[in-house]
C-alpha cells in the first residue's frame, strides 16, 4: 500500500516501474516509509527517476540497489529470450513520422516556414546540431543525436539555395559571399521559448555546407547529480569546487561534455557573495548572476589578455573555456595560486595525461604541486532506450571484457535496445556520462613536485581510491545504462 502522502509513481528511466520497485524496497525492509517518500520528492525536485534518487541520496548501496533492479527486470520478462514489457513512447508517432512531415513541408511550406519547420523539429528531437550537406545533384538535411547523423529529408539544390540564403539572413551574414566561412547566430521561436542557435557556413567543391548548433541547457539547470556521476564523485567534485582557491580542470576529447560539466560546477558555487567571471570562445549558454566574456581576437581580446584584466576585476571564481595555448595555461594556473578558483577544461586522455599536458605548456612541477585541486576526466556514452530494452543472457567474451570471472556469474543478464521509432531504430536514446575524478592531496602532490611519470600518477590515484573510466564504463553496462558496445565504441574498455 502506498504512503498516503506518496507522489505518484510512474516507469523509470531503467525500464524497471517505480511503483514496483517502490514497494519491494519498502516490504523488504530496505527502505522505510519516510525515507520513500523523501526520495520521491528528491526526484520530482531534481526531475530524475526514483533509482537515481536513491543513490544520490546514498539510502540504499548501488550494489543492492542494482540487483533488486535486476529482479524486477527477470520478472518482468517475457519468454525465453528475457523481453522486457517496452514502455509506450510517448513520441513514438512523432519519431515515425518526423520524415513525412518535413518532406510535405518542402511542398506546402514557403521558406521561412520550412526554415522554422526543419530547426523547429530538431528542438523537438533533442538534436545538438542541424547539418546541411551538398551533394552533386542534391542537399541532405541530418540531425545529430546522441553523438550520431541521422538524414531526415533530402532538398532539391535550388529549393536549399533559398534555405541557405534564409538562415544567412536570419543570422545576419554576407547573403551573396559563397566563397568565404562565415558564422552567426539567430534566435528560433521554439514551442515553449525562443532558443539561440550558432550558424556556421563553409564552402566546399560541391557549395555552401550549413551546420546549426543549437544550444539548450540542460532540462531542469546545470547539476552536478545529473551529469552520470556516482555520489561519492558528486560529493568529491563538491567539495573540490566550494575551495577557496587552486584549479579544478576538466579533460576529455572533443564531445565528451566538458563544457556541461564546467556549467554545472559554475552553478553549483553561484551566489551572491561571489564574483564570477568567465573567458569563452564562444560563449555557450547564458548564466544568471556570472560575468561571461567572449574572446574576440580580431579585436585584440585574446584569451590571455581577457583573463589578466578579469584578475583586475576582483574574481572569486574563473572560468576558462578552454586551456589550448601556453599563454592561457600560465596565466590560470598562476591566478590559482592568488586566492581565486580557476576551473577549465582541457584536452586529455584522463586525469593523468591532464599533467602531461601541462608539463608541455612549460609549467613547472613546483607551480602545478602548489596550485592543482583535482582533475575531472570523461567521456559521454548513450543510453539504452527504455521504449525497447531487452536483457540478455551474457556471455563468457562479454563477461571477461568486464573483467568479471564466468565461472562466478552464471545468469548475469545485460541489456541493449532493439531499435524503435523513439530511437531511430538505433536502441539509444539520450546520453550521459562516465567519470574519473583524481583529488591531488599530499601524496599526489609529491609526486607531481617531481614531475613523476603519468602512468605512476595514475597507478597511485587508483590505489588512493579513484574510480577510474573503465570502472566506471564497466558500471554503467551492468547496471543497465549503456551496452558494452557503446563504451568498445568510445575506447573506455
Amino acid at each position: 500500500m502506498d504512503h498516503p502522502n506518496s507522489p505518484p509513481l510512474e516507469e523509470s528511466d531503467a525500464g524497471v516501474p517505480e511503483r514496483t520497485l517502490a514497494e519491494t524496497l519498502v516490504r523488504g525492509g530496505f527502505l522505510s516509509g519516510d525515507r520513500l517518500v523523501g526520495a520521491q520528492r528528491y526526484a520530482q525536485d531534481h526531475a530524475c527517476d526514483l533509482r537515481q534518487a536513491i543513490l544520490e541520496l546514498n539510502l540504499i548501496p548501488a550494489e543492492r540497489l542494482n540487483a533488486l533492479a535486476f529482479e524486477h527486470l527477470s520478472t518482468m520478462a517475457d519468454g525465453p529470450q528475457g523481453l522486457v514489457p517496452p514502455l509506450t513512447p510517448d513520441r513514438a508517432e512523432f519519431e515515425r513520422d518526423i520524415r513525412v512531415k518535413l518532406k510535405e513541408a518542402t511542398a506546402t511550406a514557403q521558406v521561412p516556414e520550412l526554415v522554422e519547420q526543419i530547426i523547429g523539429r530538431a528542438f523537438e528531437c533533442r538534436a545538438t546540431d542541424v547539418h546541411l550537406d551538398p551533394l552533386p545533384n542534391s542537399y541532405r538535411v541530418r540531425y545529430r543525436l546522441d553523438g550520431q547523423l541521422h538524414e531526415v529529408l533530402e532538398l532539391g539544390t535550388a529549393l536549399a539555395g533559398s534555405v541557405i540564403s534564409r538562415i544567412k539572413v536570419a543570422s545576419d551574414l554576407n547573403i551573396v559571399d559563397h566563397h568565404r566561412a562565415q558564422d552567426g547566430r539567430m534566435t528560433v521561436a521554439g514551442a515553449e521559448q525562443s532558443q539561440d542557435v550558432r550558424v556556421s557556413i563553409v564552402p566546399t567543391s560541391l557549395g555552401e555546407k550549413v551546420v546549426i548548433r543549437i544550444l539548450k541547457g540542460m532540462t531542469g539547470g546545470f547539476q552536478l547529480g545529473r551529469l552520470g556521476m556516482s555520489p561519492r564523485q558528486v560529493e568529491r567534485l563538491r567539495r573540490l569546487t566550494t575551495m577557496p582557491y587552486g584549479a579544478v580542470l576538466v579533460g576529455g576529447p572533443v564531445g565528451a561534455g566538458k563544457t556541461t560539466t564546467l556549467y554545472s560546477c559554475l552553478a553549483h558555487v553561484n551566489q551572491s557573495t561571489r564574483n564570477l567571471m568567465t573567458v569563452e570562445d564562444p560563449i555557450e549558454y547564458q548564466l544568471p548572476g556570472v560575468n561571461q566574456i567572449q574572446v574576440d581576437a580580431r579585436h585584440g581580446l585574446t584569451s590571455g589578455e581577457a583573463l589578466r584584466a578579469i584578475l583586475r576585476q576582483d574574481p572569486d571564481v574563473v572560468m576558462i573555456g578552454e586551456i589550448r595555448d601556453e599563454e592561457t595555461a600560465q596565466v590560470g594556473v598562476r591566478a590559482a595560486l592568488t586566492g581565486v578558483l580557476v576551473l577549465s577544461s582541457i584536452h586529455a586522455d584522463d586525469s593523468a595525461s591532464t599533467i602531461s599536458r601541462l608539463y608541455n605548456y612549460g609549467l613547472p612541477g613546483h607551480l602545478l604541486a602548489t596550485s592543482l585541486l583535482g582533475f575531472v576526466a570523461q567521456r559521454l556514452v548513450r543510453k539504452v532506450c527504455p521504449y525497447c530494452r531487452i536483457r540478455y543472457p551474457a556471455d563468457e567474451p562479454s563477461m571477461e571484457a568486464l573483467g568479471l570471472e564466468p565461472a562466478a556469474n552464471q545468469g548475469l543478464f545485460l541489456q541493449r535496445g532493439q531499435g524503435c521509432n523513439a530511437c531511430f531504430q538505433t536502441g539509444y536514446l539520450g546520453r550521459i556520462g562516465v567519470f574519473e575524478i583524481m583529488e591531488i592531496g599530499e601524496e599526489l602532490r609529491d609526486l607531481i613536485l617531481h614531475q613523476t611519470p603519468k602512468g605512476v600518477l595514475r597507478q597511485v590515484a587508483i590505489e588512493l581510491g579513484m574510480h577510474p573510466l573503465k570502472r566506471g564504463a564497466i558500471d554503467k553496462v551492468l547496471d543497465g545504462t549503456t551496452t558494452l558496445e557503446e563504451v568498445y565504441r568510445v575506447g573506455l574498455i
